[in-house]
């Protein structure tokens, strides 16, 4: 294998299957297929042994053989501090769980690419939160990269569509059911700036509960007949559950499906239509559609704004949510982008875009909307600057003249404050960094001293929108101490800055003495450095096939 390459993987960690790509020296994302040739890899995983185990199609396969053993969905737990799993004595957290499947992803990369490949941009839902975020970067880490950025899936995802469509003025929604996970983002391509303008979404709906009811639908008409329920025993399950996947799937292409069921002696066929199939997930579409609704409010928007509806996630396939969204927003459903490919197609030009300004694929893009300078061919003056026309431009001189920025704007997904007390002494929560705002963003806020005499200001950096403790989320604190006493009402400023990559820097400033204490809330997961490092030295000591 060659040397360390200066490629930036882009990884679409999903909770059902997991994708990848690098852009090429003409500017195309490219696609990494795994080991066995497909385009993307199921996010399942089989211990076989400990710290042995197989990731993808063969671990699928052990589903139904030996459920005990496999891990699916690990993508819904990621950021939860309390879950583990135990595999042949040996405990893993999701960080850990996902890093097999990264470090299973970063392998077939290196192999197909024939170089070493350590960097890589990985996506997330629009609407995990810091703690879910930080999880995901430390998997990568565990895994063995180094982990560049964290970024929005539906940013990604637009990214991917929108590299074509830069020069105009459109606007996107970006529609994100994957298997486990679901959001929807607004964003708006204006000349060579793609902007998220809002986002919201449900870490916990995806395919998996569409999945879920039809299994409920089956299992319960079983029971209706022969009083036992296969959901009773394990294996008979997971041998249900992957049958009425299939069924799912074939919904979307068939009016009818049929799923057998055998269990403990007793067989029995259910017939589903797509009709009734429909109706079981009404409730599902109707979040989805309120979900659409909400984001669009954020974005002070209406469906007619809109020019175009963006589906990715493998469950957008569904006939359901497709007839749902061309019902409202009365628009082009695009299949411009493959739904199971898309994020990890723009992950990649997202890495290429903010980590690597000199790359060739950066000078492409820039250059179909490229401005000639003072003497150079064909002044474009006539109102269509910035828009490719076929008309070539004399850059040979100056080779970046003219050329404009590609830029990627997203959004706080999650409000930023601040916990102080009001003139009653109440806690009560004052945001600083309100949810959609565009990033990077600076906010300066000033406070008091709470108390006569005090000799240390403790400033803890909420999450979430609330108005009091126990309505968001505390994510950290910082710690100004060492000053003189005063009286109350003394001030104190609190500075935030939030970066494009989501990392929040804090500043607490003694207005007197102009002393300061900085903190900076990187993507920050529940493992400490003792425990990351000897993770990331199991995984790398770990079979995994």
């Amino acid at each position: 294998m060659a040397g360390k390459s200066d490629i930036i993987l882009g990884i679409d960690l999903g909770t059902t299957f997991s994708a990848m790509s690098y852009v090429d020296k003409f500017g195309k994302p490219i696609i990494i297929p795994n080991a066995d040739g497909h385009p993307t890899t199921p996010s399942v995983i089989h211990f076989y042994d400990r710290n042995a185990c197989v990731v993808g199609e063969e671990a699928v396969k052990m589903v139904v053989v030996d459920p005990a053993n496999v891990v699916r969905f690990i993508k819904r737990s990621m950021g939860d501090t309390d879950f583990v799993l135990d595999f042949f004595g040996q405990s893993y957290t999701p960080q850990e769980l996902s890093a097999f499947i990264l470090r299973k992803l970063k392998a077939d990369a290196e192999e197909a690419l024939g170089r070493e490949v350590s960097d890589a941009v990985i996506t997330v839902p629009a609407y995990f939160n810091s703690a879910q975020r930080g999880a995901t970067a430390e998997a990568g880490e565990i895994a063995g990269f180094n982990v560049l950025s964290i970024i929005n899936e539906p940013t990604a995802a637009a990214i991917a569509l929108g590299i074509d469509h830069l020069g105009g003025n459109r606007k996107l929604l970006v529609f994100d059911l994957g298997g486990g996970t679901f959001d929807v983002t607004v964003m708006e391509i204006r000349g060579t700036t793609l902007r998220t303008l809002a986002s919201d979404g449900n870490a916990e709906l995806g395919g998996k509960d569409w999945d879920d009811r039809l299994l409920t639908f089956v299992a319960e008409q079983f029971r209706d007949k022969f009083g036992l329920d296969p959901r009773d025993d394990p294996l008979p399950y997971q041998e249900l559950y992957e049958r009425c996947l299939h069924a799912k799937i074939s919904l979307s292409n068939k009016p009818r499906a049929v799923i057998p069921v055998n269990f403990r002696g007793h067989r029995m066929v259910v017939s589903v239509t797509r009709e009734e199939f429909n109706d079981l997930c009404r409730d599902l579409v109707e979040q989805c559609a309120d979900t659409c609704g909400l984001v669009l409010e954020k974005a002070q928007m209406d469906w007619p704004d809109l020019d175009e509806v963006l589906l990715v996630g493998g469950s957008t396939r569904m006939p359901m949510i497709r007839n749902m969204l061309t019902s409202l927003s009365r628009k082009p459903v695009s299949k411009g982008i493959n739904p199971d490919e898309g994020v990890a197609l723009g992950a990649a030009l997202a890495g290429v875009f903010r980590h690597q300004p000199h790359h060739p694929a950066l000078q492409v893009h820039r250059r179909k909307f490229a401005r000639p300078g003072p003497g150079d061919d064909a002044p474009m003056d006539d109102g269509t600057e910035g828009i490719d026309d076929g008309r070539e431009t004399n850059l040979a001189a100056r080779p970046d003249a003219g050329l404009q920025e590609i830029q990627v704007t997203d959004a706080a997904t999650h409000a930023l404050g601040i916990v102080v007390l009001d003139a009653n002494n109440n806690e009560r929560v004052v945001n600083l960094i309100p949810e959609s705002t565009p990033l990077p963003f600076e906010k300066r806020g000033r406070f008091a001293y709470a108390y006569d005499n005090m000799t240390a200001v403790r400033v803890e950096i909420t999450e979430g929108d609330g108005a009091t403790r126990a309505e968001v989320t505390v994510i950290g604190e910082v710690v100004l101490d060492n000053l003189p006493p005063r009286v109350r009402g003394t001030p104190i400023d609190v500075v935030y800055r939030y970066t494009q990559n989501q990392l929040l820097e804090v500043d607490v400033i003694d207005v007197e003495t102009r002393a300061v204490r900085r903190a900076k809330l990187n993507l920050k997961g529940s493992l400490d450095r003792t425990r990351l490092e000897r993770a990331r030295r199991a995984v790398a000591r770990a079979t995994i096939n």
